[in-house]
């Protein structure tokens, strides 16, 4: 899938990374457009045969991810039932025959593109081989409410720029249009597990009907991680020799 450049994406991710109160925040916003590039495809076709892309497999629980990231949400608010009607615009595949949305399970297509939206985020690291159930279908609103909770207490005046946060994302990917799923790591060497890593949260929105994907994430570090983790490298010194060159 190929990056979208934003500038304005950028610009406020910098400007969130150097507002962090007591840590490092290493936030990425990214856009991708959800069709195949040319090494996608050869890899595509290469895939297994005998797989049926269409078979279900099972999500997670978006209740437990809520619960282990901020206890105060669950109690204190509903979350959406599972069989509620969506105005998603989804693949076929993830709806029943009354038009509900299938919140239970994931088609094994669709756990292929979110896996490759994770892998050209962080190239360094691979998520092909992530289990269905790391990921969850996730309602808007609570994932709005969650994340402010956890800006504001790592960003100075976060209050400030939250608007700014979300009209970026209504503009680029239109949220009430999307499915969107959190993703909670089951492993112990990727980015959200890492040593320094305080806490961390991970979400894929989908608009089918722009072709896109968009992924928010956020890692919470300790400052001690921030002379290890670059957050935005300096590429100067590679530019001026080339130059020399």
């Amino acid at each position: 899938m190929k990056f979208l450049e934003s500038s304005e994406m950028d610009v406020f991710a910098q400007t969130l990374v150097t507002g962090a109160i007591d840590c490092v925040i290493d936030f990425k916003l990214e856009t991708y457009s959800s069709k195949m590039v040319t090494s996608e495809k050869k890899q595509w076709k290469s895939n297994d045969k005998s797989v049926i892309w269409g078979e279900r497999q099972p999500l997670g629980s978006y209740e437990e991810m809520v619960m282990s990231a901020s206890p105060s949400v669950g109690h204190n608010h509903r979350l959406r039932h599972l069989s509620e009607r969506s105005c998603s615009g989804g693949s076929d595949n993830d709806f029943d025959s009354n038009d509900y949305l299938i919140k239970d399970s994931i088609s094994r297509k669709r756990l292929y593109d979110l896996t490759q939206v994770l892998n050209s985020s962080f190239p360094d690291h691979d998520f092909t081989n992530a289990n269905s159930e790391a990921f969850a279908l996730v309602n808007y609103t609570d994932l709005s409410r969650l994340v402010d909770m956890k800006l504001e207490t790592i960003v100075r005046d976060y209050h400030v720029r939250r608007e700014e946060l979300w009209g970026l994302i209504d503009e680029a990917i239109v949220p009430s249009d999307c499915q969107i799923y959190s993703f909670k790591s089951q492993f112990e060497d990727d980015p959200f597990t890492e040593d320094g890593c305080i806490w961390a949260l991970a979400f894929i929105f989908y608009n089918k009907g722009l072709k896109r994907f968009v992924i928010l994430t956020i890692r919470c570090l300790s400052k001690q991680a921030e002379t290890s983790i670059e957050i935005f490298p300096d590429f100067s010194e590679d530019e001026t020799e080339q130059h020399e060159k």
